[in-house]
Order: C-alpha cells, then structure tokens, then sequence
C-alpha cells in the first residue's frame, strides 16, 4: 500500500478514538428494527462492573460482554430480566436500553434474552475497538420471519468437528437460528453403516453440535436426499434403483426404498434431536415410472412421485417433524418451470401462464408439508409472484430458499454474496406472509469454503430478521465493521476478488468452460508458443495477454490491501488467509502468461533460455502456492477423501466428488504446466 494510502487507512481507522465520539450507527448485524439513541455521551465500557440476571439463566454471552462478573459490584451493570408476561410481538423479541445508570434487557423468552445480549455485546465490542461510548438507546427489536435459516452441505467434503462449533458461534450471533444440514453420506448411519463414508461424523458427536447450537437457540435439522439425489445410497443398494445403469433415483414403487429411506431418517432423526423439521429433498428427478415395477402400477411418473411424497410426509409426521419438500418438479409437471426461467416478459408469461394440471393435481399435495420454493436469483420476476400466489391461493405452505453463494466456484462465490437477491427474497417473504420462513443454501457442488460465503450467510441474518434496514453498500460495510472490526470504510474488497476469480477460470483455455459443479466437459487449452514463429502466439492472444495485464495490478492491489486488512483485523484473520491464498492462485495465470509471451518474443537463444527459466520459476512459484492453498484449506477441513471411499456415479460428475484428493482444485493448472514440462 502506498504511504499516503497507508495513513488515510489507518487514520479512518484510529478517527473515533482520537475524537472520543459515540458511535451513532453501530455495525449491529443484523441492524435492530427500532432503536432511538438519546442525547447524552454515552456509556464508557469501562463503566460497566458486572452482569446480572433476575433469576433466569445466564444465556451464553460473547465479548467483552462475557468476561464481566456475575454478581453485582462497582460501577454501573448490566441487568438481564426475563418476564414471560412481558407483552412484546414475538417470542424472540427483546428490549434494550441503555443509559447512565447502566444497561437494561427485557425478554419474555430466554431466546429474546439471548439476543438482546447479543446486541449489547456488539455495542459494548465496538465501543471498546473503536475507543468511543456505548450510546444512550433504546431498542424494541424482534424478526420479521420465525425460521431464519442457512445451509450445511456436506456431500463432498467434511470439517474438523471445531469448525461447526465456530460456525454455529458465528450464525447465533447473526441471529440465525436454524441450520438444514444436507449430511448424505458423512453421517456415520447405524442401521444402514454402508451408507456412510468411513470418515462420518458419528452419531454421539453429531448430537453434541446439536446441543450446542441449541444453547445458542440454533435448531440443526437433517436433509437426507430421497427418491433423487441417491447416489450415496444407491451406489451401495443396486436393488433399489429405478435406473440399473444410474444411481441418482430409488424406484417408488419398490417397499424396501422405504425400509432403507426410514432407517436413515431415523438414524439422522436420533442424531439431531432437537430440530422441527425432516427434509426430504424430492427434487431434479429425471427418470420414475420406467421400470417393471412402476410400469405395473399404471400410475404416471407424477403420481409415483406424489405416492412417495405422502409416503414420507407421513412417516415425518409419525416423529414429530414437519417434512419439507423441494417444489421444483410439481412445478415441471405443471409445465411451469420454463416459464419461470426463460427470462420471458410479462405478456409472454400471461400467454403461456396455464395451472389446469396443477389444480386438478392438487389434492395429491400433502398439505401438512412444508413446499421449499426455491429461486436463486431475483425473486420479484413476474412469474415468481405467479407462482407464489399459486401457492397462497391452494393454502399450500410455503417456505422460500434462496443462496448465500452461487456454488459453482470452489475459490471465491460470484454476484456479490447474492445479498441483493437474498434482501428481495426476504422482503418477498415478508410481504407475501411466508410465515415458514427462509432458507440459504450453500451448496457444495464446488466445495466452496465457508469462509468465502460467510458475507452471504450475514446477509440473511440481518434481512430475514430485517428486510427493510440498510440497502447493500451500508450492509457491506457494516460487514466489515461486525466480522473483521475493520472501520477504514472499505467494502471492495470481495468484489474485486470476485473479479479477480473470473479472469482465472478461463485464462488457460481456448474452449470450454471451467465449472466444478457440473464437471469440465471438453476444453481445449490455449496453444504454447512455437520458437520457430516468434511473436505469432503473441499476436494470436494479445487481449488475453492485455487483461493479463489488468490481473496482476489486481492482484497485487489485493495482496497489498489483504495484508493491511489483516494487520487491522481484530478478530477472522482465517477468513483473510483464505482471501489471500486464493488471490495468490489468481494471479497465477497471468503470470504465466506473460513469462510465456517472453519466450515467444525471444529473438536468440540466450533470451529465449531466460525466458524458460522464468517460466519454471514461475510453475515452482504455483507449486508452492497449490501447498499453501491445501494447508491453508486443511486447517478446517479434510482434503482427502478417506481410504475405500466409493464415488457417486451419477450424471452431475462433480469434480469434487471424483478425485481422492484436492488435485481436482487446480485442473487447468496442472494440464497446462503438464504441457509445458513436454514442449518447452
């Protein structure tokens, strides 16, 4: 970082201790629904002597907020007051005041007690980093939406246990406070032990997460893939396969898909016992009611999968759990989907706008299950209202799903954290009285790690609980301010790695397109100089070469502005080491790039031979970055796939899932440098 730039940034960051000022728009995620500050100077932190309940437990507090006395003593103190006639309009809800006699919170449940807290916390925390007061307040705050919920994929990968456990610390203090947790295969199932991978979390660990979360008033529920999704399954139990020659559907119509499919709930179901609800997934089914078994039904591919959607409801129901379904293919059967997805106008979608199937379909839907309408993208299109209003319409319950990350990349989720969408789908939420809630996925299709999507999972902390609060740029930056402590004001700096993670992709090709979530089809990777035409390769690729250019000020603009960030952050350093390893590989094609376009300019054999030294260097300088992006990975989770794990076989071919070891990470990468060690 340049001098000048130097000093602003740590200026912006020192400017509220030097003023001594009250922090007037505290970096609270998600931000409080009402809150009035008072005149006044505020409350130094250092005023404050102890915490004290009325009798109610002590919820987990975090911060300085946790390191003060239990019991009264000098100074000013914190009261926590639980008083379950206390009229407030949610049971989560909270009051907070602070003034100068201390700091009051007023909850009627012990979850509106632990959120209060958590505010409080905040204030105090950012008060202590930023050198200022705790302003005089007063706070009503409660959610807009009762299931705030994220989600853990972990089909392809697993975490060191202390991970969840950190991540379930991070969530409760957005206010998140329910986890869907798509475990597959990597929950180690007693009834049916073939279904589990040999490194699977065990059953009696699981439930110590769960019991944790609990405490933090986080409700973890299973995702356990059935009728599509199966490989985990059906890779192990040919028997039950719809398709011999696919592992992706069970066969509906088959009894022992449902002795398996319940063992599994139940297992699951033990292993998580505190939850609501049972996901039964049901979605992207390509092939029913083709075999020998189904054909002999007579019933149509809807209707074997309706059968099964009953079957299943009712044996969730049976165990005390709301079942929940993914929508999409009641809405294909209805010829509704495409509508939905093709970017159609308003006149279009009218004319092509046809519910007949679904109406007279409809008393096949269980209506004591819960329909996960799920849309990534923008939800306020016209024929997402459409749909919605179906919905209400049948009185179909309805929970929303949208996306803390866009799960294609494994490095560095694109679209901004999709906080736009996930604001407008929360707000959607709201306005439509979907009282089931909202969901963010996570998907590990490219195994994103959580630290990069961790902005996305924020955001629907704070919209879920309070859609109508800051607009994007202000979340951004309160972002900074609640995870890293960062005050300097800058919000770019995901942006610009999401930048840098588009050039990358695509560097090393001519064709193709690089997407570990759907597998790498056929590419073609780009063409090595040839000494006996020197200058034509340069010529041939001149704007790659010139936004190879571009690259490296990037990267190197980022290098320098991670390393500041790190040297400032107060706390998720992990998360920048992340940030800083994946910029190193980044920067990797570009650099290469250009050591190739010095050997291709070489004039004699003495430059040229300096040009192939630079190029070595510069695969010796990726070496040792694919280490660091393994280690830096392998702090939290495991990089290998355990010894006789068996691959899924069906048609999505992930990347992820198909090689033993993190290799599949740098697939361009290493073809290209595979070519240069044969050709140059």
């Amino acid at each position: 970082m340049k001098p000048l730039r130097l000093l602003t940034f740590l200026l912006a960051a020192a400017l509220p201790c030097l003023l001594g000022a009250v922090s007037t728009v505290p970096a609270i995620i998600p931000a409080p629904k009402n809150m009035k500050t008072v005149s006044g100077k505020g409350l130094r932190p250092a005023e404050i002597g102890y915490i004290v309940t009325d009798g109610a437990q002590m919820p987990v507090l975090y911060g300085a907020l946790d390191a003060l006395p239990r019991k009264a003593g000098k100074g000013v103190g914190v009261s926590l007051q639980l008083d379950s006639a206390l009229q407030l309009p949610s049971p989560e809800a909270y009051t907070l005041t602070v003034n100068s006699r201390g700091a009051t919170v007023k909850a009627n449940s012990d979850a509106g007690l632990f959120y209060g807290a958590v505010t409080l916390g905040r204030l105090m925390d950012e008060a202590i980093e930023t050198g200022s007061s705790i302003p005089f307040v007063t706070i009503t705050d409660y959610p807009s939406l009762p299931v705030r919920a994220v989600h853990f994929d972990t089909k392809h990968h697993i975490d060191r246990s202390e991970y969840y456990y950190s991540l379930i610390d991070q969530l409760a203090q957005w206010k998140v406070n329910t986890v869907i947790w798509e475990i597959e295969d990597k929950l180690r199932y007693e009834r049916r032990p073939e279904c589990a991978s040999p490194n699977a979390i065990s059953k009696q660990e699981m439930r110590a997460i769960c019991d944790y979360a609990k405490e933090r008033h986080i409700e973890i529920n299973p995702l356990v893939q059935g009728l599509g999704h199966a490989g985990f399954i059906l890779k192990n139990h040919w028997e039950l396969r719809e398709n011999p020659e696919s592992d992706w559907e069970f066969c509906p119509s088959n009894p022992q898909t449902y002795e398996v499919q319940f063992d599994l709930y139940r297992d699951a179901l033990e292993a998580m016992p505190h939850g609501k609800f049972l996901h039964i997934g049901g979605d992207e089914i390509t092939a029913i009611g083709i075999d020998e078994r189904c054909k002999a039904t007579g019933k149509t591919p809807f209707e074997l999968q309706m059968e099964w959607l009953d079957k299943v409801c009712k044996f969730a129901k049976e165990q005390g759990r709301t079942p929940i379904f993914w929508d999409d293919m009641p809405l294909k059967y209805g010829d509704l989907w495409w509508v939905i997805h093709r970017g159609l106008t308003n006149e279009e979608v009218d004319a092509a706008w046809r519910t007949d199937k679904l109406d007279q379909a409809v008393e096949m839907f269980p209506k004591d299950c819960i329909y996960m309408r799920w849309h990534y993208d923008d939800p306020t299109i016209y024929p997402h209202l459409k749909v919605l209003e179906w919905y209400k319409d049948k009185g179909l319950k309805v929970m929303a799903a949208t996306a803390a990350a866009d799960g294609g990349s494994p490095y560095m989720p694109r679209h901004g954290s999709k906080i736009n969408d996930i604001r407008s789908f929360c707000k959607l939420a709201v306005d439509n009285n979907l009282n089931e809630g909202i969901l963010a996925t996570c998907w590990d299709d490219g195994s994103p790690h959580w630290e990069t999507v961790k902005r996305g999972f924020a955001a629907l902390g704070e919209y879920s609980w309070n859609p109508d609060c800051r607009d994007t740029d202000a979340f951004k930056m309160a972002f900074e301010r609640n995870y890293f402590g960062l005050y300097n004001g800058e919000t770019s700096l995901i942006e610009q790695l999401e930048e840098a993670a588009s050039f990358f992709d695509g560097a090393l090709i001519d064709a193709g397109r690089r997407n570990p979530s759907w597998q790498v089809r056929d590419y073609t990777l780009i063409t090595l100089p040839d000494p006996a035409n020197p200058g034509k390769w340069s010529e041939k690729y001149s704007t790659l070469l010139d936004s190879a250019a571009i690259q490296l000020e990037l990267c190197a603009d980022l290098e320098s502005r991670i390393a500041d960030a790190k040297s400032l952050a107060r706390r998720n350093r992990y998360t920048l080491d992340v940030y800083a390893v994946n910029n190193r590989l980044f920067a990797f094609p570009a650099t290469l790039l250009k050591a190739l376009e010095l050997y291709d300019k070489a004039t004699d054999e003495t430059s040229r031979e300096k040009a192939k030294r630079e190029i070595q260097r510069v695969c010796s300088v990726f070496d040792q970055t694919k280490r660091e992006l393994i280690s830096t990975y392998g702090k939290t989770r495991f990089m290998e796939q355990p010894n006789g794990y068996i691959a899924d076989l069906n048609h999505h071919k992930h990347l992820a899932a198909l090689t033993p070891g993190p290799e599949w990470l740098f697939l361009y990468e290493n073809a290209i440098i595979e070519q240069i060690n044969k050709k140059l």
